[in-house]
């Protein structure tokens, strides 16, 4: 019962931090365009956001290892309430620098909703970490909801406040950023299924070598390569349907069945990783990518249910791989040595993911639309390439009992 009501308090508090970033995120670029009047100036705060996120994973699991998950939660989600309120100083100032650090911080404290699922994970049995770590991963679908739906009411507020309506976002993120924050101050101690064994001494050793382990080479290669392709055509299908002669609505017509694959279909991703298995389930995920690329790269601009479709699968693909992916690092380590594996796993993806979404437009000017997915499904063959190396780790190994 103290497990389900920790996993509960971890799950409420990505769904609130999540909300606040997401509202912030949607209003970054706008305002990043208005200060400084660049399409590509207006792309940078969503690299900083990922960027951010990154550097924050890396930093964040030594506080875990020595603080432990909810002060160390409680701490970062606040330094993400303060990146909000430095964000909405620099709407005030329109100081393109100030809101790119802003933008960065929240970033940071967005790195503890990522690594939320391995917090819950570890207050878990090995055979019902897969369906934790779904269930997190979805509790990033409500935010993500939100988040934007929340604008309208917010920037009502932020003018009624004497701010400008651009703030409102962020304003948004302030305030749920800080509510996140002390909903892990103030909840009751919990601890994890399995406690930390090692000298401290034998961790950074002990990091070193889990590099090594097969399922652990799956493991990341398989998290950089699919946040990878996603963010390689996820990041210039709305430009490649607004050039097309396709409005808005279209255009949030198909970003809508993208993010629906990638966030609403979690559970049904972690379940499907506990019933066949941690490696099989990557190898659908991967299969589920590959066809959506070769879906993009041969459906008509005009086509709005193909590419929909498309984006769709590219959504759930990322998702089916992401989790699994993340209960391969969740099981068959020392806690401490997990953590800081995470932590730098973590980083290594979301790094990689803003150097996909910075090179997405250049490629998409350099070969188009239909070579954007056509290199994003060539990415594809380095895990696949792994999992031969390792094929017996695809018969043998299985997170749930047989």
């Amino acid at each position: 019962m103290a497990a389900r009501r920790a996993t509960g308090g971890i799950f409420v508090g990505v769904v609130l931090a999540t909300c606040g970033v997401y509202a912030a995120v949607t209003m970054a670029p706008i305002v990043a365009y208005a200060i400084t009047g660049s399409a590509f100036l207006a792309g940078l705060p969503v690299a900083a956001l990922l960027a951010g996120a990154g550097l924050g994973a890396s930093r964040v699991t030594p506080l875990i290892g020595r603080y432990g998950h909810q002060k160390a939660f409680a701490a970062v989600y606040l330094l993400g309430a303060g990146a909000c309120l430095l964000a909405v100083v620099a709407v005030v100032t329109a100081n393109f620098g100030l809101l790119i650090v802003g933008v960065a911080g929240i970033g940071v404290g967005h790195a503890v909703n990522q690594l939320a699922r391995y917090a819950a994970a570890e207050l878990q049995s090995e055979e019902r970490r897969p369906a934790v770590i779904g269930w997190m991963v979805w509790a990033q679908a409500i935010g993500a909801v939100l988040g934007p739906l929340s604008l309208s009411p917010a920037g009502r507020a932020s003018t009624a406040f004497a701010f400008p309506a651009e703030a409102g976002g962020f304003l948004v993120g302030v305030v749920l950023f800080a509510v996140a924050a002390a909903s892990h101050a103030l909840a009751p101690q919990y601890r994890p299924v399995e406690q930390p064994s090692l000298d401290a001494a034998a961790v950074p050793h002990q990091t070193a070598a889990s590099w090594r382990l097969p399922t652990v080479q799956i493991a990341v290669v398989t998290m950089v390569a699919a946040m990878g392709v996603m963010l390689l055509v996820m990041t210039v299908t709305p430009v490649h349907v607004h050039d097309a002669g396709h409005g808005v609505t279209t255009i949030g017509t198909i970003m809508s069945a993208h993010t629906f694959g990638m966030f609403a279909l979690a559970p049904l991703a972690g379940w499907l990783t506990s019933r066949f298995g941690g490696v099989q389930a990557i190898l659908a995920g991967l299969a589920t990518l590959l066809l959506a690329a070769l879906a993009g790269a041969t459906a008509p601009a005009e086509s709005q249910p193909l590419l929909g479709a498309a984006l769709f699968a590219l959504g759930f693909g990322w998702c089916l791989a992401f989790v699994a992916a993340s209960a391969l690092l969740s099981r068959g380590l020392a806690p401490a040595v997990r953590v800081r594996l995470q932590g730098r796993v973590e980083a290594l993806t979301w790094i990689s993911g803003a150097a996909a979404a910075l090179s997405s437009g250049l490629l998409l000017g350099l070969v188009g639309f239909t070579g954007v997915n056509l290199l994003a499904g060539g990415v594809l063959v380095v895990p696949l390439a792994v999992i031969v190396v390792h094929r017996g780790i695809v018969t043998q190994y299985r997170l749930s009992p047989p």
